[in-house]
């Protein structure tokens, strides 16, 4: 349906292994259609910008709490936590 928010879906279920089958299908779309409109739209692939959204609350989570690397990888989506440490450095060299 039109007001299914694809952010907002998204942002809401970071924490959760998101499938981009699935938002295609809220939005009405086939995967390969949903892909390259939202490359277009936001200049970037579904699949970075989730990894973009769970980064910005690793940030939030290393800036205002004390929970360990651990926790905090399992509260944001990561499989683990090496794979997070990766991940953040990634996002802030650019």
């Amino acid at each position: 349906s039109k007001d299914f928010s694809v952010l907002e879906y998204i942002d809401k279920h970071s924490s959760e292994n998101i499938s981009i089958e699935d938002l295609a299908d809220n939005c009405g779309m086939c995967y390969s259609n949903f892909a390259k409109q939202f490359k277009a739209q936001f200049g970037r692939t579904c699949k970075e910008y989730i990894e973009e959204m769970r980064l910005y609350k690793v940030e939030d989570y290393l800036l205002f709490t004390d929970f360990d690397l651990n926790y905090i990888a399992q509260e944001t989506g990561f499989s683990d936590c090496s794979h997070m440490i990766k991940s953040f450095k990634k996002l802030r060299i650019h």
